[in-house]
């Protein structure tokens, strides 16, 4: 069932993007011939006026079909005959329908409140922690330390205070790891590392109280931004990084390990799920204003070539490009699955 849900809500993400291209183009009365739930092969579909509306066999997302996108036509409702300032709120509208469905699902969030969980953020290399098998992001559920029980949530402080007094040097960790819940004895060092502690483990506290429901529009517009922002600046880092440190795509996750990952926030709750829908629909935005051939990031290049020169670019050489960059994007997403099914699935 977990699974059926991660997958509806990636669908609905990409469904709501290309619906944000639909929309636009009708305000601009634009014609257009399809605009499909899923992805062919097609299971039915019915024309109301100039456009099929479809319901297809793969239910990932969806898709536009716009007259005129493809080649010159004389028809004054095709794309390519529409002015600049028609065509680019188009192309921009899925990534503009994208960052609003990220504002909104932050502001539920916000509104509903997060349930407190004390998480293991980090784990030390050859650490009691770390011999004992625990991963970072764990969640403590409960905690015996000495004498003294800790049960879910844990104030980080508590915990921390209670491993530094405990006069027995025993630890035990009770953590959630997905939909698993795994035991843990440990020994702490009297004399650990620097920066490390008694067991090698960073902790952070997560969740928060609920808003009321202007103030939480207005954490939601800024947690949004926020992550728009941190998104674009990690990419632009992985670019940089491709070139200058060896194995950094290592780290990237994949349709598979967004999956596995949403599946392990379901687990936490459901609005720990919808707090991370709303970071892949913001990243959406990001991922797809790269200017890089088949995104709409690459077409709105084309078309800003277009406006400065005064003419569009041949069709051949379109074309041409966005297919390699379609399927370079294939590759790309092959060998990310792969990496994924290893790491996550082992």
């Amino acid at each position: 069932m977990t699974i059926i849900l991660v997958i509806a809500g990636l669908a609905l993400l990409v469904f709501v993007h290309e619906a944000g291209h639909f929309l636009f183009a009708k305000l601009f009365k634009m014609r257009v011939e399809e605009f499909g739930f899923g992805f062919p092969p097609r299971l039915f579909g019915k024309k109301i006026g100039k456009t099929l509306y479809s319901v297809n066999l793969i239910p990932f997302g969806g898709f536009v079909k716009l007259f005129g996108e493809e080649g010159e036509t004389k028809s004054k409702d095709g794309f390519q005959n529409q002015p600049f300032r028609k065509r680019l709120p188009v192309l921009i509208a899925g990534v503009c329908m994208n960052f609003v469905i990220g504002w909104l699902l932050f502001s539920i969030v916000f509104m509903v409140g997060a349930p407190r969980h004390l998480a293991i953020a980090d784990v030390s290399s050859n650490s009691p922690a770390a011999t004992a098998g625990a991963q970072s992001g764990d969640i403590i559920t409960e905690a015996s330390i000495g004498g003294m029980r800790l049960a879910d949530p844990i104030d980080a402080t508590a915990f921390i205070n209670g491993v530094k007094a405990s006069l027995t040097s025993e630890v035990t960790l009770t953590v959630l790891r997905g939909t698993e819940s795994y035991t843990f004895s440990m020994e702490k060092r009297e004399n650990p590392p620097i920066g490390e502690g008694a067991l090698g483990v960073g902790l952070a506290e997560v969740g928060f109280d609920s808003q009321p429901f202007f103030q939480a529009l207005l954490t939601g517009l800024k947690e949004a931004w926020g992550a728009l922002v941190l998104i674009a600046v990690s990419l632009f880092r992985l670019i940089v990084g491709i070139f200058t440190t060896p194995g950094i795509l290592k780290e990237v996750a994949g349709p598979v390990g967004i999956v596995f990952l949403a599946s392990q926030a379901t687990a936490l709750g459901f609005v720990y799920f919808l707090q991370l829908l709303a970071l892949i629909s913001v990243n959406l935005v990001v991922i797809n204003l790269i200017p890089f051939p088949a995104l709409d990031g690459g077409r709105i290049l084309f078309l800003l070539i277009e406006k400065i020169k005064g003419s569009p670019v041949p069709r051949k050489i379109e074309l041409a490009v966005n297919g390699i960059g379609f399927a370079a994007l294939l590759v790309l997403m092959v060998l990310v699955t792969v990496q994924d099914i290893t790491r996550f699935w082992k």
